[in-house]
């Protein structure tokens, strides 16, 4: 308050002219003498009245300094015209200030000292003379800073500087202070004591050893801060187009801060990180308000590549954020770039092009920052091969490559510039000397983006010439080969979905290349996807490359579709060719999976590899199917199904292979359904065939399920083989059926039925086989029912009596040879009474067709003996049983039937018929007693 009575005493001798202005300057000089020397005074009489004492002092010492600068400032009080001498004097003043607040160690005095000090430079306008008064009392706090180490001096002379600066350069901020009115002339002037105070603060961070980081850290904060928004504001509002150069000036220069920082301070400090982020951050801001579009995009993507290179030299986090973030930005303006387009690149202007030539540098710069992480940096600590921030850099170039070139390319060279750009990451991500193998995987986003492009085009209607179509095709080629051979860095079998996708590609385009470009006729393209899988997949064998010995075999599907759809005047030979081509196919992709241990594959690939296989096989069924059903005779078909069929069942018994038998079993099915389901009036040897060929089938089918069947091997629910091999002996039974219907005369029906299950019967004891027992059986069964047919139409020949007899053979056989039966009484009694019922049967039907009563007895009575003397010689106690059936029925029927209806010429020689057979029958019986009971 009292300094300010000073002030307002002074204001009132300007307006006064009775003093002059010695007077003035020298009363003001001598109050100020008066208030310094009170207050020493009063600081020297009591220890309790120091500080009171330093107070008074620093005010004396402010008014003072204060005085010296009214008297070459102040009108009315400038006595000192020369600036230089009124400068020396507030210097020397300071000086003394400085020197007196050091030797008595007061920093309250030189608190206040500063502080009033700066209080009398407010009271002023901004002239060049304050401004330079307000740099001697920041370099005389920093001298105190130094010195003293008093830091409260330091903040004061810091505050204060830049307050005073606010105040006369931006009245309007603090209005209420003050009025000035500062002007665009006097911008430089001012401004450059503003970076002299900058400066003089920055020395004072440097230069202070004893500040802790933290302390060192917020001095140097609010220097730069300050500096930057007065410094900034002024800028703005004179200087609006050169403001980019002040950030970018700014820029380096905090950058060449914080390399002092890291030699005098160490490396890994605070101040130095602040120093460095915003040096950073002003040369991104310059490049903003500077360049625009892809001139920033690239910009922006080469300070990436400077923030990745002293990150990692300074192992600064904050720094690799940054530069993660610059490149996420120069692909972000690149994107913007591309939707508002863009004319000018750098200084230059062009037409059009530009875009790709700038996405062309941020993918050198990107591919510089992936590989300086990956080769530069420590390891990561993760188990991947591959390096996540190289993929973070190559992934942000490839989509800026791909998103400010892709429109820029020209039709007929898009698809070979792309997938040439995936081949030279393929190259580079592969040598050992680069050191980046996740170049290799990444890049490979050019080649599927060429690889859609490219299908594209071949498509559509702009396919691009035949030159560039080739090349594109080879390159493809060549990255299946890539992956096939290299060990690629990906986790899993990542490698291997790489070389199947490569494959896919390469095989899709290649015929549609040349369906563009070779204008083949239509009947060329039957044979031609034929062809072209054979040539492939002779190559991948060669090559050992399974995807291209695979995946080709899909062109048969194209000649299945032509070959089905046909054309006029075709050849069976045209039509023949694909199936021949797949068949070829089929063996070389078997080879290859033979050759390539399954067990070494993953199991998604050989299943992959087994379900094409199988689809191969299934596609050459219906190839066969189609070929015959439109060129070979109907009534060849059948037959040809079951010669297909038998040269299935050979290759399964030769290879053990469960798939040709299958097959195999579908040919013979569809001979069969063939047989069954058309009348045709071929002859009866060519009907024959089929059947024949059939059992030929059904034998070696037999062959094989002997083969494949494992002894003591544990069955685990029912064996698929046995009831496919059940199905085709009923198949067999069915066709057999159906040609003894067609062709075998009504007569020889039954016989034929009889004859064949007798061989059923003699196989099945021949190889103890059961179906085959039951299948004859079922025959016999059959022709049975068909001597019942013919019986009853009275259309029995001496045939019947070969039917009749067959069940007794059937129970010889049995007993004779063994078998199944060979120890069941109950079917060596069925046999035979089945055979000599029939037998009595017949012999009644006949009989009676020629007479009644004494023919029928009698022919009963002879059958009565057979069967007994039948019985003696086979040594068959159920012949003896049957023998007195029949001969006690006949002996029935004479008594109570036919005895009273005959004459009596008739009815005597019945009765001694019957008499000579019984007593014959009761002699047998006693002599041959003992015998006939060791026999029976």
């Amino acid at each position: 308050m009292l300094l300010t009575g000073f002030v307002f005493l002074a204001k009132y001798f300007l307006t006064s002219n009775e003093v002059s202005a010695g007077l003035k300057v020298a009363s003001l000089y001598v109050l100020s003498a008066s208030l310094l020397g009170v207050g020493f005074w009063i600081g020297k009489t009591r220890e309790t009245m120091r500080n009171y004492g330093e107070v008074l002092a620093a005010g004396g010492f402010a008014a003072v300094y204060f005085t010296t600068f009214a008297a070459h400032k102040v009108p009315g009080l400038d006595i000192i015209s020369s600036p230089l001498v009124a400068g020396i004097l507030m210097l020397s003043w300071a000086a003394v200030m400085v020197y007196t607040a050091d030797r008595k160690q007061s920093q309250t005095l030189a608190v206040m000292g500063v502080l009033l000090a700066y209080y009398t430079l407010l009271i002023d306008q901004a002239v060049l003379f304050s401004l330079f008064s307000a740099l001697i009392l920041s370099g005389a706090a920093l001298i105190f800073l130094l010195r003293n180490r008093w830091t409260i001096v330091g903040s004061c002379s810091l505050g204060g500087t830049y307050l005073a600066f606010a105040y006369w350069r931006f009245p309007e901020l603090l209005s209420w202070l003050g009025s000035a009115s500062p002007a665009s002339e006097s911008f430089w002037p001012a401004y450059g004591f503003l970076i002299c105070y900058w400066a003089t603060f920055s020395a004072a961070v440097f230069l202070s050893d004893y500040l802790a980081e933290k302390e060192r850290s917020a001095l140097a904060g609010l220097n730069n801060a300050a500096f930057l928004v007065f410094f900034g504001l002024g800028m703005g509002r004179h200087y609006p187009d050169q403001f980019w150069l002040f950030s970018l000036i700014a820029g380096f220069v905090f950058l060449l801060l914080s390399g002092l920082c890291d030699r005098r301070l160490g490396r890994g400090t605070l101040i130095g990180a602040l120093y460095l982020t915003k040096g950073l951050v002003l040369i991104t801001l310059a490049f903003f308000m500077k360049l625009s579009g892809f001139s920033l995009a690239v910009l922006i993507a080469a300070q990436s590549c400077v923030l990745l290179v002293v990150a990692v030299s300074r192992r600064n986090k904050v720094l690799e954020v940054a530069a993660h973030l610059s490149a996420c930005l120069a692909v972000f303006y690149t994107v913007v770039s591309e939707a508002g387009g863009a004319e000018k690149f750098w200084f230059v202007e062009f037409s059009e092009g530009i875009p790709a030539v700038a996405s062309f540098a941020q993918l050198f710069f990107l591919v510089f920052c992936a590989w300086w992480s990956r080769n530069r940096r420590g390891p990561t600590g993760s188990e991947s091969p591959l390096d996540t921030r190289a993929l973070f850099y190559l992934g942000l170039g490839v989509l800026a490559l791909l998103v400010g070139a892709y429109s820029d390319l020209t039709d007929n060279w898009r698809a070979l510039v792309l997938v040439g750009l995936g081949a030279c990451a393929a190259l580079l991500g592969g040598w050992r000397r680069f050191k980046l193998e996740e170049l290799g995987v990444v890049g490979q986003v050019f080649s599927a983006v060429a690889a859609i492009t490219f299908l594209m085009q071949l498509t559509g209607s702009g396919a691009p010439p035949v030159i560039q179509s080739i090349l594109v095709l080879v390159l493809y080629l060549g990255l299946v080969h890539w992956a096939a051979h290299t060990r690629l860095p990906l986790p899993g079998r990542g490698g291997i979905l790489i070389q199947w996708l490569f494959a896919v590609v390469f095989v899709a385009a290649l015929p549609l290349a040349i369906e563009e470009h070779a204008g083949l006729p239509r009947a060329a393209w039957v044979l031609l996807p034929g062809l072209l899988a054979l040539a492939l997949t002779v190559y991948g064998y060669r090559m050992r490359i399974t995807a291209l010995a695979v995946l080709p075999q899909t062109y048969h599907l194209i000649a299945a579709y032509l070959s089905e759809s046909g054309f006029p005047g075709e050849h069976w030979l045209i039509g023949f060719c694909p199936l021949v081509l797949l068949l070829l196919n089929i063996i070389l992709v078997s080879c290859l999976c033979r050759r390539v241990d399954m067990g070494s594959q993953p199991k998604q690939i050989a299943q992959l590899l087994e379900a094409g296989v199988l689809l191969l096989r299934i596609l050459a069924l219906v190839f066969f199917g189609s070929f015959v059903h439109r060129y070979v005779p109907v009534a060849w078909q059948a037959s040809a199904c079951s010669l297909a069929a038998l040269l299935m069942q050979v290759i399964a018994i030769r290879h053990l292979h469960r798939q040709h038998f299958v097959f195999g079993l579908i040919l013979l099915g569809a001979s069969a359904l063939l047989v069954l389901s058309r009348e045709t009036d071929a002859p009866w040897i060519v009907a024959l065939l089929p059947l024949v060929l059939f059992l030929g089938n059904i034998a070696l089918a037999d062959n094989f399920c002997r083969r494949v069947d494992t002894p003591g091997r544990p069955k685990e629910g029912p064996d698929p083989l046995e009831a496919a091999m059940l199905l085709l002996r009923i198949l067999a039974l069915v066709l057999f059926g159906s040609f003894v219907h067609r062709y075998v005369p009504v007569a020889w029906q039954a016989s034929a039925c009889s004859l064949a299950a007798l061989a059923l019967h003699v196989v099945a004891i021949r190889h103890l086989h059961r179906h085959r027992f039951v299948f004859g059986l079922i025959l016999l069964g059959a022709s049975v029912a068909l001597l019942f047919r013919d019986v009853w139409g009275f259309n029995a020949a001496w045939q019947a009596y070969l039917v009749a007899l067959m069940p007794m053979i059937f129970q010889q056989i049995s007993r004779q040879r063994g078998g199944f039966a060979v120890a069941s009484a109950v079917y060596h009694r069925i046999m035979a009474t089945a055979a000599v019922g029939l037998l009595w049967l017949l012999l009644s039907i006949e009989v009676r067709s020629v007479g009644q009563g004494f023919y029928v007895i009698a022919s009963w009575a002879i059958l009565g003996v057979l069967a007994f003397v039948v019985g003696w010689f086979l040594r068959e106690r159920i012949y003896r049983i049957l023998s007195l059936l029949v001969v006690g029925v006949a002996l029935g029927r004479l008594l109570i039937i036919d005895v009273w209806g005959l004459d009596p010429i008739a009815r005597i020689l019945t009765f001694i018929l019957i008499g000579f057979i019984l007593l014959a029958l009761g002699f047998i019986y006693t002599r041959y007693q003992d015998k006939l009971r060791r026999i029976f």
